[in-house]
């Protein structure tokens, strides 16, 4: 059985990818280009069944001459990417092609510490401690605990719940959004509807929401108007939910006291935007998965769907179509 994946991808993989029985690798080349045994192959000379988008390519603008083989590729049957979402176009179409779609959790743990790494940054106020230390000021800092704080979590899947639990242990309440179900984390699970009436009590409030129709924009001047003064807001999900003029003007009253944003509506986030001057706005280039756990995971994410595929048996966050389309109706 063919499988297409970056040479970059495979080399990482190595033999773990190549001692499985009964694969041939069809490797997509930095260049573009297709090759298969060591030689160049075109798209029509090959027929995989499955593909990897792994994040050497889904990072770079080499995506779209990947994907472009996706689409064009009438043996494909199903795709693993390393995006935690689908809300991209790209992805509609290949549901729409009836290509089986799994996405990635490998990069859940590394948000999640990231969360909560950048809370506590605002909580302790190290740049102080810093700057006693750099005028050798014999000062103490005072700092906020997150013992005692309350959490909303707003779409508590992977992303959500791995926060969710590292906040439990610095003794938090959350409280977790979610459509339906129950979160395995939160101490209190509640729907959408009812979010802005519990908004008041919480000290943060995490934006881990896939993006669609439902959710576009929810983080809007309603939304910041309902939420504690002086809270912290985070944002990792993605940058549609979030309507960036009214957040700017919900910080300048002071609800929320911070936003934490890791994702944009337009990125790179241009350089006239007024996010990046703000005071209490902090920046970062959607580079909340940016650790060096992320990538061994999602490898081993690939390889053990890759096993179970060749099994024919269940795939691990396999997301149905009708769910992938129906989110850009």
């Amino acid at each position: 059985m063919e499988i297409l994946l970056s040479a970059d991808g495979a080399e990482a993989l190595g033999t773990r990818f190549s001692s499985i029985e009964g694969i041939t690798p069809v490797l997509f080349q930095r260049d573009g280009s297709l090759t298969r045994n060591g030689r160049p192959v075109t798209r029509d000379e090959v027929s995989p069944k499955a593909a990897w988008l792994s994040l050497d390519v889904l990072i770079t603008k080499r995506v779209f001459d990947y994907v472009d083989h996706l689409l064009n590729m009438p043996s494909l049957e199903w795709v693993q990417s390393t995006a935690a979402g689908f809300d991209n176009p790209l992805f509609v179409e290949m549901a729409k092609k009836g290509i089986r779609l799994t996405n990635s959790d490998a990069q859940s743990v590394a948000i999640a510490e990231f969360v909560l790494g950048s809370v506590l940054v605002e909580f302790q106020n190290p740049t102080a401690r810093h700057q006693n230390q750099s005028e050798k000021k014999w000062k103490g800092v005072d700092f906020r605990e997150i013992a005692g704080t309350t959490w909303m979590i707003v779409g508590i899947g992977n992303i959500g719940n791995e926060t969710a639990k590292r906040a439990r242990a610095f003794d938090a309440h959350i409280i977790g959004v979610k459509r339906t179900g129950e979160s395995l984390e939160a101490h209190e699970t509640i729907r959408p509807a009812d979010m802005k009436a519990r908004l008041p009590e919480c000290d943060v409030v995490v934006f881990t929401s896939p993006l669609n129709n439902e959710t576009h924009h929810m983080g809007n001047a309603a939304f910041f108007a309902s939420m504690k003064e002086g809270a912290t807001f985070v944002n990792i999900g993605r940058g549609g939910l979030v309507n960036e003029t009214d957040l700017l003007a919900a910080l300048d009253k002071g609800t929320p006291g911070v936003a934490i944003l890791d994702v944009f509506e337009t990125e790179p986030l241009p350089e006239t935007s007024p996010l990046w001057d703000h005071a209490n706005v902090r920046v970062t280039p959607h580079s909340s998965p940016k650790s060096n756990g992320t990538p061994v995971r999602a490898q081993e994410l690939f390889l053990e769907n890759l096993r179970a595929f060749l099994k024919e048996e269940p795939l691990r966050n396999e997301v149905p179509a009708a769910t992938i389309i129906g989110s850009a109706a």
